[in-house]
C-alpha cells in the first residue's frame, strides 16, 4: 500500500576501525619527546557528534572546548540548506541543547553521540541550468477495456498547493497543547530505593498505554498521537500528514487540473488514485463533548415531545482543555440553532437556510463557532410510552451509512487547522450528537466523529454512497468516465485470524466511525445564555413582535437592575432574531450599539457595558418602535 509519505534522504555512515576491513592503516609520525626544558603540551582529543537534520547525518568533528555555537555553524557548512534549526538530545525535541555559549564538555555529550536538528522541510529548488518544461508531452495510458493508447497532449501542470506553516493559523485550544509537556506520572508506581526517581515513577507520555489505561482512556487525543508520530516511538521519522488523494475525474477519464487534451476514455496511469485499507482510528480530534446548560439540550427536546418528529440542530460553542484526557480537547455546546427542516416521524429533509451566514457571524461576536450538528433519532416502545427503542449499539449500526455520509460532509465543511499537513488542515473538530435510547430503554445522548480515512474518501466526488442497508456503505463501481481504486477493510474470523476484505462494493460503516465522550454536564453549571426567547423555525413557538415585546416587558429588564438587562439580552435565539429581522435599527457593523456591541457586552458578562448600549439611541429607537417596557432598557 503507498502511503504517499515524503521519503527523507538518511545518509547512514559507517566508520571503518583502522587496520580493518582488509586495509593497512597507515603508519603515524611519532610525535617528539619533549626536552626537559620544555613544558609538557595538554593535548584533548576530537569528538565525532552524529547531528540527524531532515536532509540527512552530519559528522561533525568538534573539541570538548567548543561551544554550541561552534557545533552548528559546523552543521551549517555541511547543510546550507537548513538555516534556522534547534538541537536537542532526542527525536521528539523535548530537550534541546541550551545556552548557546556552552561548551561540549558542559553539555556532557561523548564521542559518537547522535544530536536532533529540529527545522522546517526544506524545498527542493529546481537546478538553474534546467531547461523549460516542454508543454507536449507524449502520454502512454491504457482505456477501460485495456487497449494501449498513446496521445501526445498539452499538459497543464500545476504546483503542488503547499501551505507554509508560518501562514497557518490554528485553534486557541491547539496553540495552548503545543505548548504543553503532556508527560504525567502514573498513580499506580512503586519506588525502588534508587533515588528521588525510579523508572516506575517517571513520568510517562501521553500516549502511553499505561497512562490510558489508568485514565479509562480508549483512544488517545490527536496531540498524543502527534507526539508519538514525532518520537522514537513513532520511528523518529516524522513526514507531514497526507490525506488520501482520490482525485477528481471527468467525463474524459483525466485527472482534473493536471491535464488537458485527453482523448476517448483514456486514463493515465500515473494519475489513477491509490488503493486504501480501512483501519480503525486510534485517535480522535475531540475527545469529549460537553453541554454547559442542561435547558439548552431540554429545549430541543421539546419539539420533538411535542410533535413526535425528527428533528436536527447546530451547536455552537468553543473548543477548550480537556483535563480528563491526556493533551484533550472538549466542545463546549453554549447553544443549538435550528435551520429550517422538513421534519417527519422517520426522517427530516435538510432545506436551504437563508440566515445560515448571518447565524454563524452572530455566534462569532459572541465568542462561538460552530462546532457540531445534533439530531433526534427517538422511538417509544409500543408497550411502555415511557422507554424508548434501543436501535443503535455494537450489534446494529452506531451511525447509519446515510448518516454518516452526511457527518463526513459536514467535516469537510470545517476543517480544523494544522501545520503538520501540506494542505493547512488536517481532520476536523466537528461533532455529531444523537438523541436516541440505550439499552436499558432509556434516553440518551452519544457522540461521533468520522475518521480521516471516511473524510477523505467523502471528499473524492461520487465514491462513497450509502445505501437501503443501515449498517452499510457502498462504494461506486468504475464506469468509462470514472475510475475507482479498489478499498478494502480488515476483519478478524472467527478463529482470531485477520483477514482482509475487498468493498464489493459495500463496507461496514462502522469503519468510519470514531467514538467521542459525552456529552456530559457541568457539575457547576455558569451558562453564558439564558434561553427564555422562543426558538425560531419551529411551527410551535413563532417568533415575532408580540414575542419580542413580551420578552422586553420582562420585570427583570429594567435600566435599574444592570443583571437583570444582562439576563434578559443573554439569550442567542434572541440576538439572531434581532440580527435578522432589525438589522436596519441594530446595524450588524456598528460596534457601539448596534449588534456587535450587544453581543461584545453578552460574551463579556459585562452588565454595565449592556448598560451603556441600552441607553444608546439605536436600542431607544428600537424600544419605542415595540412600545415595550424597560424604562429605556
Amino acid at each position: 500500500l503507498w502511503t504517499g509519505h515524503r521519503l527523507s534522504r538518511v545518509a547512514c555512515c559507517l566508520g571503518a576501525k583502522k587496520g580493518q576491513g582488509g586495509k593497512v592503516a597507515p603508519l603515524e609520525a611519532c610525535p617528539v619527546v619533549p626536552s626537559a626544558t620544555e613544558a609538557p603540551r595538554q593535548e584533548t582529543m576530537a569528538l565525532v557528534l552524529r547531528v540527524q537534520t531532515r536532509e540527512g547525518q552530519a559528522r561533525v568533528n568538534v573539541q570538548p572546548t567548543d561551544t554550541l555555537a561552534t557545533l552548528a555553524s559546523k552543521v551549517q557548512e555541511q547543510f546550507p540548506a537548513v538555516q534556522n534549526f534547534k538541537l536537542s538530545r532526542d527525536p521528539g525535541h523535548k530537550d534541546y541543547l541550551k545556552p548557546a555559549n556552552a561548551t561540549i564538555a558542559q553539555l556532557k555529550l561523548q564521542h559518537g553521540d547522535r544530536i536532533y536538528a529540529e527545522h522546517a522541510p526544506v524545498e527542493a529548488a529546481a537546478p538553474a541550468d534546467a531547461p523549460a518544461a516542454s508543454p507536449m508531452k507524449t502520454i502512454t495510458g491504457q482505456s477501460l477495456s485495456g487497449a494501449k493508447v498513446v496521445e501526445e497532449v498539452t499538459m497543464e501542470d500545476s504546483p503542488a498547493a503547499k501551505v507554509p506553516p508560518a501562514s497557518i493559523t490554528v485553534d486557541e485550544v491547539d496553540q495552548e497543547l503545543e505548548k504543553e509537556d503532556g508527560r504525567e506520572h502514573l498513580k499506580a508506581t512503586t519506588r525502588r530505593g534508587f533515588g528521588d526517581q525510579s523508572i516506575d515513577t517517571m513520568a510517562v507520555e501521553p500516549y502511553d498505554e499505561r497512562l490510558l489505561k489508568e485514565k479509562d482512556v480508549k483512544l488517545m487525543s490527536f496531540h498524543a498521537h502527534l507526539r508519538k508520530l514525532k518520537s522514537v516511538a513513532g520511528g523518529g521519522k516524522f513526514s507531514e500528514l497526507k490525506r488520501h488523494d482520490f482525485g477528481s475525474f471527468g467525463t474524459s477519464g483525466g485527472k482534473a487540473g493536471t491535464t488537458a487534451g485527453w482523448g476517448g476514455s483514456t486514463v493515465s496511469m500515473k494519475a489513477l488514485p491509490k488503493p486504501m485499507t480501512l483501519n480503525r482510528q486510534k485517535y480522535r480530534h475531540v475527545d469529549r463533548v460537553e453541554i454547559e446548560d442542561h435547558a439548552v439540550f431540554d429545549r430541543f427536546l421539546d419539539a420533538w415531545r411535542q410533535t413526535g418528529a425528527m428533528r436536527y440542530g447546530y451547536l455552537y460553542g468553543t473548543y477548550e482543555r480537556d483535563t480528563n484526557v491526556p493533551l484533550g480537547i472538549k466542545a463546549v455546546v453554549k447553544a443549538i440553532y435550528e435551520p429550517p427542516q422538513e421534519c417527519a416521524v422517520d426522517g427530516v429533509n435538510l432545506v436551504d437556510d437563508p440566515n445560515g451566514a448571518l447565524v454563524d457571524r452572530v455566534a462569532s461576536m459572541c465568542g462561538l463557532k460552530k462546532v457540531g450538528w445534533i439530531f433526534i433519532d427517538l422511538e417509544v416502545m409500543a408497550d411502555d410510552a415511557t422507554k424508548y427503542v434501543h436501535s443503535r449499539g455494537k450489534d446494529t449500526y452506531f451511525l447509519r451509512g446515510n448518516e454518516a455520509v452526511l457527518a463526513a460532509h459536514m467535516q469537510n465543511q470545517h476543517p480544523s487547522p494544522c501545520k503538520e499537513c501540506d494542505e493547512g488542515a488536517f481532520g476536523s473538530k466537528f461533532v455529531t450528537v444523537v438523541v436516541t435510547g440505550n439499552e436499558q430503554n432509556e434516553l440518551d445522548y452519544v457522540a461521533y466523529q468520522v475518521s480521516q480515512q471516511g473524510m477523505d474518501i467523502e471528499r473524492a466526488v461520487a465514491i462513497l454512497e450509502w445505501t437501503s442497508k443501515p449498517d452499510k456503505c457502498r462504494v461506486a463501481l468504475s464506469t468509462q468516465d470514472r475510475y475507482v481504486p479498489a478499498i478494502f477493510y480488515q476483519d478478524v474470523s472467527e478463529y482470531g485470524n485477520q483477514t482482509t476484505h475487498t468493498a464489493e462494493p459495500y463496507f461496514p460503516v462502522d469503519y468510519l466511525v470514531v467514538s467521542v465522550n459525552g456529552p456530559t454536564f457541568p457539575q457547576e453549571a455558569k451558562p453564558l445564555f439564558s434561553n427564555a426567547f422562543p426558538i425560531g423555525n419551529r411551527m410551535t413557538q413563532p417568533q415575532g413582535p408580540e414575542q419580542l415585546r413580551a420578552h422586553l416587558n420582562h420585570p427583570d429588564n429594567k435600566a435599574i437592575r444592570p443583571t437583570g438587562q444582562l439576563k434578559c439580552l443573554s439569550d442567542f435565539h434572541l440576538l439572531v432574531y434581532l440580527a435578522s429581522h432589525h438589522a436596519s435599527i441594530l446595524s450588524m457593523d456598528d460596534g457601539r450599539e448596534g449588534i456587535p456591541a450587544i453581543c461584545k457586552a453578552v460574551a463579556a458578562r459585562d452588565s454595565g457595558l449592556l448598560a451603556d448600549v441600552l441607553q444608546k439611541p439605536s436600542w431607544m429607537n428600537l424600544v419605542a418602535i415595540l412600545g415595550a417596557g424597560g424604562d429605556g432598557g
